[in-house]
């Protein structure tokens, strides 16, 4: 509609056209003297005519390239019906080169660059991604709306995922064909000959494969050479029988493409006092594990960081988590009261004395319990209706009940050693298998999910599985009667590790949870605070809750208003493992320059032309009678 404004120029051009005037004189002469100064030659006259006609030719023909919306440089962009840009918002995206532009917004100034050589009338949609694909654009022919968009994406510090964006552009793509695909990142889509004449494999890292009418174009931004280290995992755990004390693993690597070896520093500290510092030298993709002993209460806050040189991706170089509140395990022993080992009694009295645990004593007349407990442990008793929804630790069964199958011996067998079955088994964890001699009193048959721990001659005595859904570990011997057992510590940690193993309790809502970025956290509540690892203590922002599970979608560490925590952290492989560009480049980079110069559509150069034209003739037209 603006542009019907142009005919205002034709209009105002006959209003003040020059018109002739008539006096009454009382004399020719002054006429003839007046056509006599004006007369112009034949030539000159003609030159007005020519000029004239070839102005409003000019003017005709701009006006037919105007609504013809011509197109310089057009490429292949015109024989597609839409374009489909695939742009990489994942945490690599966020390195910066010497210049201080980082990789995204390198890949939004070549598009919006590259954008200028497609027609209008090719549709064109945006989709970005990192661990999950977001259409920000659907198909659409508005071009501004389209450059708006694109120019409201930023670098998330999430980990990417490549096949289901290719699946959900390839789905894009399939509505208006043919169509182009444009992927923009700082890597190559895995496999990329394989994308070409619909060729699949069975490879879970390759991308779908494109239908005829879909081409793919990519352009690599990554740097060409960097070096990045940085923590790509961290583990959490209290340490079993010892209280307020905690075994903390991480993993460092370096990333593949690093020109040299990387010295780094490790750094630990446990409510801001420093705990722990290891020096650690990385070859180019090398990954190394960590282990620390490290002592604090529950809710202080543990750091690790990483220092090294020429560092140009700190988002995984820090992982903040405050330790965990470890609630002790309520475990019920259940004893016939004439037959209490005092071994037992003593291994479980220092069990207690850790703090790990609380127990309960009764006898087979307290059974049903009346308290919910975590585990039990029948010693020289079976009920007769088997309980199954609790974990339970069977030390010399009397008879059969439930699922355990089980025949009282006469005569107890004493065996000076004991093979092994799987020495990996949590119950066997710190345990000197070779120093254990026990005394048989009981056969039971591994039936079900029961693994064989410890076998003495042929049958077993120690064993350990998952029935129907319930954990149990089952002792086929007398502690009291055995020779070595309950004179060493391995008693104890058996006994330990047995009900630390069948509990297995899984975070509750009120432990510390520490999840990667992307992924979905259950949660409760209206609100939730996050706080960053900027500064000492960190900045502090409220966001509003609107469901049971929230993304981490920042790095930092986070309570709702009901009492969940948690920490995010970006403990990611393949974002840490940057990738530099090769000497071949790889994908197209001669496809997305966009050369300096008139390029694109024409319509803004044809239209300023036009109203110079309109302007030049009316000034010819009145001044010099070019007409």
């Amino acid at each position: 509609m603006w542009w019907l404004l142009l005919g205002i120029v034709p209009v105002m051009l006959y209003l003040f056209r020059r018109r002739s005037k008539r006096v009454r004189v009382s004399t020719l002469v002054f006429f003839k003297t007046l056509a006599q100064e004006h007369q112009e030659s034949a030539w000159l006259r003609r030159i007005k005519k020519w000029v004239s006609f070839l102005l409003t030719i000019a003017l005709l023909v701009l006006s037919v390239f105007v609504l013809s919306r011509l197109i310089v440089k057009q490429d292949d962009a015109d024989q597609y019906r839409t374009v489909i840009l695939l742009l990489d918002r994942s945490a690599s995206m966020a390195v910066q080169d010497e210049s201080g532009e980082s990789r995204m917004d390198a890949a939004k100034r070549l598009l919006t660059e590259r954008l200028k050589k497609v027609p209008e009338e090719v549709g064109v949609a945006l989709i970005a991604y990192d661990v999950r694909p977001e259409v920000l654009q659907a198909r659409t022919l508005k071009r501004r709306e389209l450059l708006s968009r694109l120019d409201t994406v930023r670098s998330r510090p999430i980990p990417g995922r490549t096949d289901t964006a290719l699946e959900a552009a390839r789905m894009l793509a399939g509505l208006e064909p043919p169509a182009a695909i444009w992927h923009v990142s700082d890597q190559l889509l895995p496999r990329p000959e394989s994308l070409v004449g619909g060729e699949t494999t069975d490879l879970p890292d390759t991308p779908v494969a494109l239908p005829d009418g879909i081409a793919l174009r990519e352009l690599n931004l990554a740097l060409p050479e960097i070096s990045n280290a940085g923590i790509t995992a961290l583990q959490l755990r209290p340490v079993p029988l010892e209280h307020s004390r905690y075994d903390a693993y991480v993993e460092i690597a370096l990333n593949t493409d690093a020109p040299d070896a990387l010295a780094v520093r490790l750094n630990v500290s446990v409510g801001g006092i420093p705990s722990q510092l290891r020096e650690v030298e990385l070859a180019p993709g090398e990954k190394k594990g960590l282990t620390f002993r490290l002592d604090g209460a529950s809710d202080q806050i543990l750091r690790v960081w990483l220092e090294s040189d020429n560092d140009l991706f700190p988002l995984d170089d820090q992982v903040l988590l405050p330790l965990p509140e470890v609630r002790p395990i309520v475990a019920a022993w259940i004893r016939p009261d004439a037959g209490e080992d005092p071994y037992t009694r003593l291994a479980l009295s220092s069990i207690q004395e850790s703090g790990s645990f609380e127990l309960l004593k009764g006898g087979p007349s307290a059974w049903p319990l009346r308290e919910k407990v975590d585990a039990v442990i029948f010693d020289g008793w079976l009920p007769p209706e088997w309980p199954a929804d609790i974990p339970a630790v069977v030390i010399n069964p009397p008879a059969s009940s439930g699922p355990l199958l089980v025949r009282k011996l006469d005569a107890a067998v004493p065996y000076g050693s004991v093979g092994v079955g799987n020495e990996d088994h949590p119950v066997l964890f710190r345990i000197s298998s070779s120093r254990v001699a026990v005394t048989q009193t009981a056969v039971f048959e591994t039936q079900g999910g029961l693994e064989p721990l410890w076998t003495a001659g042929r049958e077993p005595v120690l064993a350990a599985g998952e029935i129907n859904g319930q954990r149990i570990v089952v002792m086929a011997f007398s502690p009291g009667l055995s020779e070595r057992l309950p004179l060493t510590a391995s008693f104890p940690l058996l006994m330990g590790n047995s009900l630390f193993w069948c509990v297995g309790r899984e975070d509750g809502p009120e432990s510390n949870r520490l999840f990667s970025t992307g992924e979905l956290a259950p949660v409760s509540g209206e609100s939730i605070l996050w706080t960053g690892p900027a500064g000492n203590e960190g900045r502090k922002q409220r966001a509003p809750l609107h469901g049971d599970v929230v993304e981490m979608d920042r790095i930092g560490m986070w309570e709702t208003d009901t009492g969940v925590r948690g920490a995010s952290h970006l403990l990611s492989v393949s974002e840490s493992d940057i990738r530099a560009l090769g000497p071949d480049g790889g994908g197209d980079p001669d496809y997305f320059l966009a050369d300096s110069g008139i390029a694109g559509n024409l319509k803004a150069w044809l239209l300023g032309a036009l109203s110079v034209i309109l302007l030049l003739e009316s000034w010819l037209f009145h001044r010099h009678a070019v007409y």
